[in-house]
């Protein structure tokens, strides 16, 4: 009877080994091959079901866990992922179908999702050792300490990158982008180059191209990188601003006012950079002796930021000029008529002029003698006279110059005209030499005689 009950208790272990070894080899496997099949196509939540209650019943299955991991992350439950990838880590028993690298990688993005830079991270760390010939993984660091402020890092990252993916383009423009930030310029230039050699649609690539030779002084180059810079929507803005920058620093003013131009009609009404193009739109339109426009652009600009720049000193260097027709006419005649006024006004002071001298479209010396008077034997001196059409500040430098230049011309005094304002120093040198200050209200009374 003991004998029959041993052979019962046998058979059922052996159908019981059998059973788990079935359902271990046959049931189970192609049980997870459904599930994964569902996932893959996009039926995560009924995933997340089945795969619930298969570790309700065995907690210690890593691929389930792994499955139910991915499901998580498909629906973006990362709270729930993260401790699913977590758990299988723990296990530490990886195969064809569980590996590290794909979790550590997946860790990773989740990580970044979430903005836990420190920890995506370590994560992409790990894997520079357990997958280091993946360029991807040095370019996801380089990016990570890019945005972070740590170029450092971030240039000896993406080196690698390129280094193990000479094909990369990104990762070159990155490099480019560094360097351009360091003031690296030549080395900035060639890894441009490689970017745009590798991806010629790369928009921002010529962009910072056209920023490395504008500070390199090639301008022709650097408009024709702007120009395909324009094709962007994204960079259309700052690419005329930047095409007008050349231009403006170039002294071409009627072409760099073109430029800005058509950058105020693609630029927001009322934002910053609206007004950055039309300050300098307006400085462009000063130096071209277009007053009345620059004012109406300065003025544009004050309505949306009374405190923009030194706009306010703008307007009040030239409140005559909106006043008064004559200081109008003299701000805004061309070269010509600025010197027949110039020859006016010396007539006007009863002198009589020796030399004249067109310095620029802004400014004029003269050098004139008082009108004979009845006593003929008296003997005459010379008479500097500047006449100047600026805004600008005359500093002592300035003054200083122009005294220096009196005893080679037998000079024993000095007359500036000027519509611009004189610095302390420049008053203070004045003041104590054979120099005389006529401001814009003398010239006014200057120009109504004339």
């Amino acid at each position: 009877m003991i004998s029959t009950y041993v052979l019962i208790f046998l058979f059922i272990i052996v159908f019981v080994a059998i059973l788990f070894y079935i359902v271990s080899n046959y049931v189970m496997p192609n049980k997870m091959e459904e599930i994964q099949k569902l996932i893959e196509g996009g039926k995560a939540k009924l995933a997340i079901k089945q795969l619930t209650k298969i570790l309700e019943k065995d907690n210690r299955d890593p691929y389930a866990h792994f499955l139910l991991a991915e499901a998580y992350r498909i629906e973006n439950n990362y709270q729930f992922a993260i401790i699913e990838y977590r758990q299988v880590l723990k296990f530490g028993r990886f195969d064809a179908k569980i590996k590290e690298k794909n979790i550590r990688s997946a860790l990773a993005k989740i990580y970044q999702e979430r903005r836990s830079f420190e920890e995506a991270r370590k994560e992409l760390l790990i894997l520079t050792k357990l997958d280091p010939a993946n360029f991807e993984v040095f370019f996801d660091l380089g990016v990570m300490s890019f945005n972070l402020g740590h170029l450092d890092k971030a240039i000896s990252y993406f080196k690698n990158s390129a280094s193990l993916n000479t094909l990369h383009s990104p990762s070159f423009f990155y490099l480019g982008q560094i360097c351009y930030k360091s003031g690296l310029l030549s080395d900035s230039k060639q890894y441009l180059l490689n970017t745009i050699k590798l991806d010629p649609q790369n928009y921002q690539a010529h962009y910072f191209l056209g920023l490395v030779l504008k500070q390199q002084g090639d301008i022709e180059w650097a408009l024709k990188e702007f120009e395909v810079s324009l094709k962007s929507d994204d960079l259309k803005l700052k690419s005329l601003i930047a095409r007008g920058m050349c231009y403006l620093e170039n002294s071409q003013y009627q072409k760099a006012a073109m430029e800005f131009e058509r950058g105020v009609k693609f630029a927001k009404s009322g934002s910053d950079i609206e007004l950055d193009i039309r300050y300098y739109l307006a400085e462009c339109q000063e130096k071209v002796r277009d007053i009345q426009s620059a004012i109406a652009n300065w003025e544009r600009i004050v309505e949306a930021n009374p405190r923009f720049r030194d706009v306010q000193h703008k307007l009040a260097s030239y409140a005559e000029f909106r006043q008064d027709d004559r200081i109008k006419d003299f701000m805004i005649a061309g070269l010509a008529q600025f010197e027949l006024i110039a020859r006016k006004i010396v007539a006007g002071m009863n002198l009589n002029i020796v030399d004249f001298e067109v310095i620029s479209d802004i400014e004029i010396e003269i050098l004139a003698v008082e009108t004979e008077g009845k006593w003929r034997n008296t003997r005459q001196s010379n008479k500097i006279i500047r006449i100047n059409r600026t805004t600008d500040v005359l500093t002592d430098l300035y003054f200083r110059t122009i005294y220096e230049s009196m005893k080679p011309r037998n000079a024993t005094t000095v007359l500036i005209i000027t519509t611009g304002e004189i610095s302390p120093k420049a008053a203070e040198f004045a003041n104590t030499r054979p120099i005389n200050i006529y401001g814009k209200n003398e010239l006014i009374q200057l120009l109504k005689k004339v």
